[in-house]
C-alpha cells in the first residue's frame, strides 16, 4: 500500500469510518490497543439536579453550568429548508414554534442524569439534564419522526470482509437495510450490527428523546463497487423506503452523491466529512452537520498561530547549520495533489492569512502526492513521485536560505528524509490534517530532522487508552459482555457522531424538526475548554460544525505514547502537548515565540491519526 489509507475517497482527516484493510488493521490492533476518542476522567455524582435545555415549569432555577452547554435553550437561527413535514408526507406550512413540554421540571426521573450541575451522561459534552418528560410530543413532526420513533439511517459500502474483530474477518451484508429495533439480534450478525445495537440502547436510555425511540437502520449498498450513479440511486431508494429523519453516510467513495440528494429532500445529515469548506454546509442550511471544524476554521487556527508565535520572532528551534537568533526566512511547502483539493484550498487560505499579518515567503514549493509515506500514491499515477520532488524542494529551500518551513496540511514523509540526507534541519511548522498530527505517521519522518524541530497545530484531543474514554464506557454500560467495544471505539467515530445527533434531538425539544435542531445547537454558548481531552463545541451563526479550538505540539523522538503502542521498542516518538494540552481558539494564542512554552513533562498524545483508514 503506497498511499496511506489505500484507495480512500479521499483523505478525510478525521474520520475512522470506511473499509479497513484486514491485514493492516490486524497489525494496528496489535500495536495500538488502543487510542481513545476522548480520554475523560469519570466521576460519580453525589446528587442529581434537573437542568433542562428548555425552560422548566417550576420556579427553581438550577446553578449555572461551566461547560459549552451552560444556559442552553432553544436559540434563533438562519432560515432552514423545510420541505419534509410530518411523518407521512410532505407539507408546505411550518408548524408552530416549539412549546415548553408538559412534564419538564420537578417530576419523577426517567433519565439517569449525573454531575452537578447535572448533565445527561458522564461525558463532558453531554447536554444539560432533562430527566423527565410527559405530555404531547407533537407526533409526526417531520419526515422520519413519529410519536413513538425517530428513524436514523447508517449507510456503508456492502460486501467487504475487512473487520478484524474478536471473531476475525466478518463479511458485511450486501444490498440490505436492517432496522435494529424491529429485527431481533442474530448471534452471527456483523460486528457493525452488534455494536450499534449497544450504542442504540445506550443513547436511547441516557438521552432525552421525548417518548420516542431512535431506530438505527443500517443500509449496505448493493454492489460493493459504487459509482456516482449508484450512490444517487441508493439515496432515492432509501428516501422512498426508509424516509429517515437523519442519515450517517460512512461510504468510502462518492459520498457527496449520496449525501446531497438526502439533504435536498430534507433529511438531516450527521457525520459529514471533516475538513469541508463552510459553503459545503451552507448549501443546505441546518441540514448538514459535522463534528470536526470546517476548513476555514482550521486555517484560521493554524494561520493565527504562525502569525502570533512564528512571524514576529527570530530563529529559535532549528537544528545544526541554522544559527539561532537570526531572522526567520519562511518557505511554503504545500500539497499539489489534485485528487485531494481540500489541502490545496487550505494552503491557499493559510498563505493569504499569513501574508496579511506580515509573513513573507522567500520560496514556495509543492509535491504531487499527499497522505503518503512511501512517496507514491496507490494508483501510481505518472509523475506522482514525491521522492524526486522532495529532493528538489529541499535543495531549493536550502539555496534560498529558508530557516522555517510552513507546511499547511498534506502529510508525506519524503521531505524530512531528503532534508536529513543533506544535514538540513530547518524549523517545521505543520498544520494537522489527521495524518501529520498522529504519532503513527510522524514516526515515519526522519527522526533527527523532526526531533524538537517540528511543531504541529491541530484540533486533536489528548488521548489515552481507549478503555478510559466515553465511547468504551457507553458500549460496556449497554452490554458488559461486548467483545468489540475497543475495536469500535479505536477505529470509528460513531460515538462522537451519535453524541452530536442525540444532543440535537434533545435540545430541539419534543417538536422535532430541522428548525428546532438548528435553534438548539445555536443556543450553545461559546465557552473555552479547560480540559485537553474535551474540545470547545459550539455553533456560530451560519456555522454547522462543532469543534472550534486546537493545540500546539512538538515532536519528541524519544517520547512514548500512553497506550500499548508506546511499548513497541521499534517505534518510539510522540507529539508532546505544550501547556499541558491547553486548547486555544484562533485569535487566542499566547504572544510568545514557539518553544517558550516547552516543558520536559509536556504530555505525550496517544492520538494515532486517521491515516490508516481507506
Amino acid at each position: 500500500m503506497n498511499r496511506v489509507g489505500g484507495g480512500r475517497a479521499r483523505g478525510d482527516w478525521a474520520r475512522r469510518y470506511a473499509p479497513l484493510s484486514g491485514a493492516l488493521v490486524a497489525v494496528l490492533l496489535a500495536v495500538l490497543v488502543l487510542p481513545s476518542a476522548l480520554n475523560v476522567p469519570q466521576s460519580n455524582p453525589t446528587q442529581t439536579l434537573e437542568f433542562a435545555p428548555i425552560p422548566p415549569d417550576d420556579q427553581d432555577q438550577p446553578p449555572p453550568d461551566t461547560s459549552n452547554l451552560e444556559s442552553l435553550s432553544l436559540g434563533s437561527s438562519s432560515s432552514v429548508i423545510g420541505d419534509s413535514r410530518g411523518g407521512d408526507g410532505v407539507g408546505s406550512d411550518l408548524p408552530p414554534p416549539p412549546q415548553v413540554p408538559e412534564g419538564a421540571g420537578d417530576k419523577p426521573v426517567t433519565k439517569r442524569c449525573v454531575g452537578n450541575p447535572p448533565r445527561q451522561t458522564e461525558d463532558p459534552l453531554a447536554p444539560p439534564c432533562v430527566a423527565h418528560f410527559a405530555g404531547d410530543n407533537g407526533g409526526a413532526t417531520y419526515m422520519g419522526v413519529q410519536a413513538d420513533q425517530i428513524r436514523v439511517l447508517f449507510y456503508w459500502d456492502g460486501g467487504f470482509s475487512d473487520a478484524v474483530t474478536s471473531r476475525g474477518q466478518e463479511a458485511r451484508p450486501l444490498d440490505e437495510c436492517i432496522d435494529l429495533v424491529e429485527t431481533p439480534p442474530d448471534p452471527d450478525e456483523h460486528v457493525y450490527l452488534r455494536e450499534l445495537r449497544n450504542l442504540q440502547l445506550y443513547f436511547n436510555a441516557r438521552y432525552q428523546t421525548y417518548d420516542r425511540t431512535v431506530h438505527f437502520v443500517l443500509c449496505f449498498d448493493p454492489t460493493g463497487t459504487a459509482t456516482p450513479e449508484t450512490r444517487r440511486a441508493d439515496a432515492a431508494l432509501h428516501l422512498q423506503n426508509q424516509r429517515p429523519f437523519a442519515v450517517m453516510p460512512y461510504a468510502s467513495t462518492f459520498v457527496d452523491d449520496y449525501l446531497e440528494p438526502m439533504a435536498a429532500a430534507g433529511a438531516l445529515v450527521f457525520a459529514a466529512p471533516g475538513g469541508q469548506r463552510e459553503s459545503y454546509f451552507q448549501r443546505y442550511p441546518g441540514h448538514i452537520w459535522g463534528y470536526l471544524p470546517s476548513l476555514e476554521e482550521q486555517a484560521r487556527l493554524y494561520s493565527d498561530y504562525v502569525c502570533t508565535q512564528v512571524v514576529p520572532y527570530p530563529v529559535s528551534f532549528a537544528g545544526d547549520g541554522i544559527e539561532p537568533g537570526g531572522d526567520r526566512v519562511l518557505g511554503l511547502l504545500r500539497s499539489g495533489d489534485e485528487t485531494l483539493p481540500k489541502y490545496m484550498a487550505f494552503a491557499a487560505l493559510a498563505k493569504q492569512e499569513i501574508e496579511a499579518c506580515g509573513g513573507e515567503f522567500e520560496d514556495e514549493r509543492s509535491f504531487p502526492v499527499a497522505e503518503s509515506t512511501s512517496g507514491t500514491d496507490a494508483a501510481n499515477r505518472p509523475g506522482t513521485n514525491n521522492n524526486t520532488a522532495a529532493i528538489a524542494n529541499m535543495q531549493s529551500f536550502q539555496q534560498s536560505g529558508v530557516t522555517t518551513v510552513i507546511w499547511p496540511q498534506g502529510m508525506e514523509a519524503q521531505h524530512s528524509r531528503a532534508a536529513g540526507r543533506t544535514g538540513y534541519e530547518p524549523e517545521w511548522v505543520v498544520a494537522g490534517d489527521g495524518f501529520h498530527d498522529g504519532f503513527w505517521n510522524a514516526q515515519d519522518q526522519d527522526q533527527n530532522v523532526w526531533h524538537e524541530h517540528a511543531w504541529v497545530v491541530s484540533p486533536a484531543l489528548l488521548q489515552g487508552p481507549v478503555a478510559e474514554g466515553p465511547c468504551y464506557a457507553a458500549i460496556m454500560e449497554a452490554n458488559p459482555d461486548s467483545q468489540d467495544a475497543a475495536f469500535v471505539c479505536a477505529f470509528y467515530t460513531w460515538y462522537e457522531d451519535l453524541r452530536q445527533l442525540f444532543t440535537g434531538i434533545q435540545v430541539a425539544g419534543p417538536r422535532l424538526m430541522p428548525e428546532t435542531v438548528d435553534k438548539g445547537f445555536h443556543a450553545i454558548p461559546a465557552i473555552p475548554s479547560s480540559d485537553p481531552s474535551v474540545p470547545a463545541c459550539f455553533y456560530r451563526p451560519g456555522d454547522y460544525t462543532c469543534v472550534k479550538d486546537g493545540v500546539a505540539m512538538w515532536w519528541d523522538r524519544d517520547g512514548r505514547v500512553p497506550t500499548a503502542a508506546g511499548t513497541d521498542p521499534r517505534r518510539p516518538g510522540c507529539w508532546r502537548m505544550v501547556e499541558g494540552g491547553l486548547r486555544h481558539f484562533a485569535g487566542d494564542w499566547p504572544a510568545h515565540d514557539v518553544p517558550t512554552a516547552v516543558r520536559p513533562d509536556d504530555p505525550c498524545n496517544g492520538y494515532a491519526g486517521r491515516g490508516w483508514f481507506p
